[in-house]
């Protein structure tokens, strides 16, 4: 697992996300990249401090380089893996998913229930939860590396039109839960810097199609 984090006041939240990805005893391998200070987290296998600006698909990048394993989890620190998630690399092994989202409680799936079902697609929040991406490792084979062109929104975006591009299927499996604390990292950070963030770059989108 992959985790970007930028903000020091959110500690706690980012242990608690690492603390319920680990209780389900899967083997999992924990990289964190930080740009503000190394602070010391349990469970972390690789502390990576990150020197620049903060930029969430850079940060990923970086992590990146140290992955192991076959699946690759890209996680935002505002995370609460629930009971059983782990199932779902086995799942996209048995049905040969190399891109996948967990169901949630984002707004995008109210309504759908968890079971053993899975929809097709790109649509952000609702197949395509851009704060946790679970990746084969044969994905990089076509996409070197995540596109770094926005800060932090719409980060998703861009690597959804990767995968698409690049004709990889994405899924998203209703069989777990990966529940998101929406929005926890915006809330915490400056006023002007959430505003490059988040509606400057959507500007920039809306100029560019």
């Amino acid at each position: 697992m992959i985790v970007a984090s930028r903000d020091r006041s959110l500690i706690e939240m980012t242990q608690r996300a690492i603390d319920s990805c680990l209780r389900d005893n899967a083997d999992v391998n924990v990289i964190l990249v930080e740009t503000f200070r190394k602070t010391r987290y349990r469970g972390v296998n690789k502390h990576i401090m990150f020197d620049g600006e903060f930029n969430y698909n850079r940060c990923l990048n970086e992590g990146l380089k140290y992955r192991e394993g076959d699946i690759q989890i890209l996680a935002n620190n505002d995370l609460i893996f629930e009971p059983g998630w782990s199932e779902i690399g086995a799942i996209m092994e048995a049905n040969g998913i190399i891109s996948a989202s967990a169901l949630s409680n984002a707004r995008g799936h109210w309504g759908m229930t968890k079971g053993y079902q899975a929809y097709k697609g790109y649509t952000i929040s609702v197949f395509f939860t851009g704060w946790c991406i679970f990746e084969h490792k044969s994905v990089w084979d076509k996409i070197p590396k995540l596109d770094e062109s926005y800060e932090f929104w719409y980060s998703d975006n861009v690597h959804a039109a990767q995968l698409e591009k690049a004709e990889i299927e994405h899924w998203l499996i209703c069989a777990v839960t990966v529940n998101h604390i929406t929005s926890q990292t915006l809330v915490k950070t400056d006023r002007n810097l959430r505003q490059k963030y988040t509606r400057a770059p959507q500007k920039r989108l809306h100029r560019n199609h």
